[in-house]
């Protein structure tokens, strides 16, 4: 039981998040596209958004907080410039008042001392240091000591205690000029203060954007990741489609208007797969019954030719080499589509043996020699003897349709030069004619399926335009390359180099 549980667990625990992954893509496929870009584009400037209101918020905090202090300290400085001026002005009208007996300059006096206490009761309404408040109070109680002193004395007509009051407004004169310069040493700390703050804030706004822009990133990226994924899926669908795989379904999750797409690519690949079907069908059912009434062309023409039913005059032997070609070439093409029809089908596959490559040439060259005669062409066979694993009925094709194709693009009296080389672990095979080659703008077309090159007049039965795309196929299924090499003087025509390896790999 211990053995059984812990997988069960896991498996459970795998559920479980596979279920709630398939919750969160099935929220994601609710919308189209553009509401779906819509909402990244939101959600990826909502951490921006954020960071640029908190920062002008904190600027705007600051920007009140230095106005407002700004303006307390030079309140603050300005009134004690007045207090000063005020005390300077008591001082000079006390003395006036002393010297002339004027009742004008007390008179001025009064009015100066009124002045100065509407100034220094005015730091109720803003905030004061505790040690400016004190150094005020102080000198406001001092202040009021003074001249309820010399209120006294001017009544009394004491002119000796008014002189003597007076000599006070010295020292009064020094408190008011220290409160000023307290005053100017607080403006210095406010500003120190603010310029603190300032920094603080520049860093406050930097660490959010630092933190708000990856944030961005993050989100951007695997939004974007949501929305590539289904458009990947398309187009490797497509690929597929392209490349004639039509056996998986196709499905597409996403946004509504990607999964509509992948419900017509599923549409195209039923409607691909039928055709596919029924063109193999075709192939193979035509290929069958062309296969019957040209075996029996064979035989009839054999037995004509071994003149069965009678002698035969040089006219009519002409004749039936002429029929045995055409049954030939009519036999190539069934072949290559019966070939075609077994590439592409499903259940292909490799049959590897050891044989002898050379005598599969020679074979080959046999069954062309009648054609081979009839244009005067000659072969030449530059190998070593060869043995190598692979399957012998694809290379048997690979060689025939090289063989073939050489044979239908030489002029009379042409070569055909077949070169084998081991070149390390694989095989090279090379097939050159002297024919008229192959344009630049026909090269990269000449392996594609279908694809026909001009027939010259003398190749009376056109080719189906699958021979070289069976050969490409079958070497490819091989693990080996072919190549279209350049011409050159003497092979003015194809030249075609197999790459292929000696064992399987």
């Amino acid at each position: 039981m211990p053995s059984e549980s812990t997988p069960n667990s896991a498996r459970i625990s795998n559920n479980r998040r596979k279920k709630q992954r398939w919750h969160f893509f099935s929220l994601f496929q609710k919308g189209s596209i553009f509401q779906w870009t819509l909402i990244i584009f939101f959600i990826v400037t909502l951490p921006l958004i954020g960071t640029l209101l908190y920062s002008v918020s904190s600027i705007q905090d600051y920007i009140n907080k230095s106005q407002e202090t700004l303006f307390q300290t030079l309140k603050v400085i300005e009134n004690s410039q007045l207090l000063s001026n005020d005390l300077l002005l008591m001082d000079r009208s006390i003395r006036q008042y002393l010297a002339v007996d004027d009742i004008d300059y007390f008179l001025i006096y009064q009015t100066h001392h009124q002045h100065f206490v509407d100034i220094a009761t005015q730091p109720q309404q803003y905030q004061l240091t505790p040690q400016l408040q004190h150094s005020l109070s102080t000198l406001s109680n001092h202040e009021a000591q003074i001249f309820n002193k010399t209120l006294v004395s001017q009544k009394s007509m004491t002119k000796q205690l008014v002189a003597d009051d007076i000599k006070e407004y010295t020292a009064l004169r020094t408190e008011a000029e220290q409160f000023l310069e307290q005053s100017n040493a607080q403006m210095r700390v406010e500003t120190a203060s603010l310029s603190a703050l300032a920094k603080t804030l520049k860093t406050q706004v930097k660490q959010a954007a630092l933190f708000s822009v990856p944030i961005a990133l993050i989100l951007g990226l695997l939004l974007l990741y949501l929305i590539n994924r289904p458009i990947k899926h398309i187009e490797r669908a497509i690929r597929k489609l392209g490349h004639a795989q039509f056996n998986r379904p196709i499905y597409i999750e996403g946004p509504s208007d990607l999964r509509e797409i992948g419900q017509r690519l599923e549409w195209l690949r039923n409607e691909l797969n039928l055709l596919e079907n029924s063109k193999q069908f075709f192939i193979k059912n035509i290929s069958h019954e062309l296969k019957t009434p040209l075996a029996t062309a064979i035989e009839g023409t054999g037995l004509l030719q071994e003149e069965f039913v009678g002698q035969l005059n040089t006219e009519q032997h002409k004749i039936i080499e002429l029929l045995q070609i055409a049954n030939m070439r009519l036999n190539s093409l069934i072949g290559n589509l019966l070939e075609f029809q077994k590439a592409n089908s499903k259940s292909a596959s490799m049959h590897y043996s050891q044989f002898n490559l050379n005598q599969l040439i020679n074979q080959i060259s046999k069954d062309y020699q009648l054609l081979l005669n009839r244009k005067q062409v000659t072969v030449t066979v530059t190998a070593i003897d060869i043995k190598i694993t692979a399957d012998r009925d694809k290379i048997r094709v690979i060689i025939s349709n090289l063989f073939s194709n050489a044979l239908k693009f030489s002029p009379t009296g042409a070569e055909i030069k077949i070169k084998l080389q081991i070149v390390g672990h694989n095989l090279h095979m090379l097939f050159a004619d002297q024919g008229v080659g192959v344009s630049s703008e026909q090269a990269p077309h000449i392996f594609t399926e279908f694809y026909q090159q001009q027939t010259p007049d003398s190749w009376k039965i056109k080719g189906s335009g699958i021979g070289l795309n069976l050969v490409k196929t079958y070497v490819l299924a091989h693990q080996g390359q072919i190549k279209l090499l350049s011409a050159n003087i003497l092979y003015s025509g194809a030249n075609f180099l197999v790459i292929l390896p000696l064992t399987p790999s």
